[in-house]
């Protein structure tokens, strides 16, 4: 694959933004109920044995080695970022599965195929250093490998402890602002991780609930729909968000088509944009841990619920 790939973790400035990931993530987490903690750390634990089996069949398969390998090299680079992209994803999304709520099926889930090359590419992101010398061309099955083995022999991997199984997956989620950070510079310097229509099933699940007219605050304390502002009649049926804003269906439909925000209070709603889900979730887990909201696309915007 000519060697290319999008670098998350090999510079001073980005290894000072991963700290200050990991210490949202930590807060996010210390913020949980016991209860949910020890519920989350037990959830991801099958989970974590899955992706540890994916990746050590990886390196002790040659023939499955060279597969994951060679569908890497055929990938061009925006392919790449899209399947590190959904990963981090994936991460962000378990991790917050024990404090927000989101359709059961969504459009990020990675096939196993797809999952053993994601594997594949971060361990060769994480492992490869180019200030550091390495053959030519690089061995990335005994570069992987080395790396693989000295992370599993880490004080931090070892044990029975709950902080154990979380570990991997607040390392990879602590990637995610960064990640944005040179998917954006990739893209022509524009931000990443906002502005994308919500997602279909997001949209079906939303209410339809009846408008008595007495109601106030809709809209910013006003009876008219706040994308056309018109007024809403009593018993019409009206399009409810999570928030409790109310809209003319027709009038939410077209907004939701578009963007994935609340037109009154920027709430979000899941997204089909894997990039933009990222950032979603990146602020919601600011929000929960208390962070500063500076990261992935001003953390500090409203994004309650998942």
């Amino acid at each position: 694959m000519n060697e290319s790939f999008p670098s998350i973790s090999s510079s001073s400035s980005s290894s000072s933004s991963s700290s200050s990931a990991s210490d949202v993530l930590m807060s996010f987490l210390l913020s949980l109920p016991p209860s949910s903690f020890s519920a989350l750390a037990s959830s991801l634990a099958s989970d974590l044995r899955l992706l540890r089996s994916r990746l050590a069949l990886l390196l002790l398969s040659p023939a499955h080695f060279s597969r994951a390998l060679s569908r890497l090299r055929s990938l061009p680079l925006p392919l790449k970022s899209l399947l590190l992209a959904r990963l981090l994803l994936r991460s962000l999304r378990l991790l917050l599965s024990s404090s927000t709520s989101s359709p059961s099926s969504h459009p990020h889930r990675l096939r196993l195929l797809d999952l053993d090359a994601a594997l594949l590419l971060m361990a060769m992101c994480d492992s490869y250093h180019p200030h550091r010398p390495h053959p030519h061309p690089v061995d990335w099955r005994s570069t992987v490998a080395a790396h693989a083995l000295s992370s599993a022999l880490s004080p931090a991997a070892l044990g029975d402890t709950p902080w154990a199984v979380l570990g991997p997956y607040v390392d990879l989620a602590a990637k995610c602002p960064r990640f944005l950070e040179v998917a954006g510079s990739s893209n022509g310097g524009g931000k990443m991780g906002e502005g994308a229509r919500a997602a279909v099933a997001a949209v079906v699940a939303l209410p339809s609930v009846e408008y008595s007219g007495c109601e106030e605050g809709d809209g910013g304390g006003s009876r008219e729909c706040a994308v056309c502002r018109e007024e809403m009649a009593a018993g019409w049926q009206v399009c409810e968000l999570p928030c409790g804003h109310r809209f003319h269906w027709g009038c939410a439909l077209a907004w939701l088509r578009k963007r994935n925000t609340c037109p009154c209070c920027r709430f979000e709603l899941p997204t089909e944009d894997v990039f933009a889900e990222i950032g979603r979730l990146w602020r919601a887990v600011v929000r929960i841990g208390g962070g500063d909201g500076t990261s992935c696309g001003g953390a500090g915007r409203a994004s309650r619920g998942g």
